[in-house]
């Protein structure tokens, strides 16, 4: 049985963009008689703190000290979703104020995970600083509509474990029509896993190909599922788990998280833990 306690006395540091996930819940009535648009009934909205605050909160199930760098503004996402399914039907994304945290000194940490979700933190002078000082790096560089084609993993010169997912490997690598698994080589990474949702993830280290098999039993709400499978897995690889083992508790993580409906609350260490059996 895998030790999920291993990694308890690592110092962590979470990089990455601060934004402020909203759901707006309605009740869809229909389509409006004279607009080409939906009509609906607003139910209650809820707000919570997404981006990197939502990703360290997983990882603080799994070690003892973690410490969060994002800057003094933050991305609000705010979507309508459809209260009975949770469907989200539009989303508008607007900056909004937001609390800095201290300078921390990069160094001073065993690893450093950096979710870059495209909306300028991680510019090119912290992306080198970031590469040169962290003694264990972890990062994700996401492709959203905010910043289609232009946020590539390809920015960092290194990392010693990249999570991204099918999209984001092949726009990084500008190849469309071969297998995943070539793009993975390409990426020229220590370790790349790649996470494709229903079809689980597929990891490569050393020349070497391993797979593992999605294990959600339910999906209510797949927001921010690969950002759980990196803040759970990252800490094990950097305490020298194995890719399959890395792989095992990355999709349990996202299983997780699936069920939870936006950032309501974070991942838990017993609940993967059951979900790996």
């Amino acid at each position: 049985m895998l030790d999920l306690r291993a990694a308890k006395g690592l110092r962590v540091l979470v990089m990455g963009d601060d934004i402020v996930d909203e759901y707006k819940h309605v009740n869809v009535i229909g389509k409006a008689v004279k607009e080409n648009a939906l009509s609906s009934i607003a139910r209650n909205t809820e707000r919570f703190r997404g981006g990197v605050v939502a990703a360290a909160e997983h990882t603080k199930a799994f070690c003892d000290r973690v410490q969060v760098s994002h800057r003094e503004w933050a991305m609000l996402n705010s979507r309508i979703v459809d209260s009975v399914y949770l469907r989200k039907l539009f989303v508008v994304h607007e900056r909004i104020p937001g609390t800095p945290t201290p300078p921390v000194n990069i160094a001073d940490y065993d690893l450093v995970i950096v979710f870059d979700f495209g909306h300028g933190f991680m510019d090119q002078r912290l992306i080198e600083k970031v590469c040169k000082e962290a003694k264990y790096l972890a990062v994700n560089a996401q492709t959203n509509a905010t910043n289609y084609g232009f946020n590539l993993i390809t920015k960092y010169p290194r990392a010693d474990l990249v999570v991204v997912d099918a999209l984001e490997a092949r726009l990084a690598t500008q190849v469309q029509d071969c297998s995943i698994s070539m793009n993975m080589r390409m990426l020229k990474f220590d370790r790349v896993i790649v996470t494709m949702g229903v079809d689980g993830a597929l990891g490569y280290k050393d020349e070497k190909f391993y797979e593992a098999p999605a294990v959600a039993d339910r999906v209510r709400d797949t927001m921010g599922c690969g950002d759980a499978f990196l803040a759970v897995c990252a800490p094990f690889a950097a305490v020298g788990f194995g890719m399959q083992d890395l792989l095992r508790i990355g999709n349990a993580a996202a299983a997780v998280k699936a069920d939870i409906v936006g950032h309501r609350r974070s991942v838990k260490l017993e609940e993967v833990e059951a979900m790996l059996g």
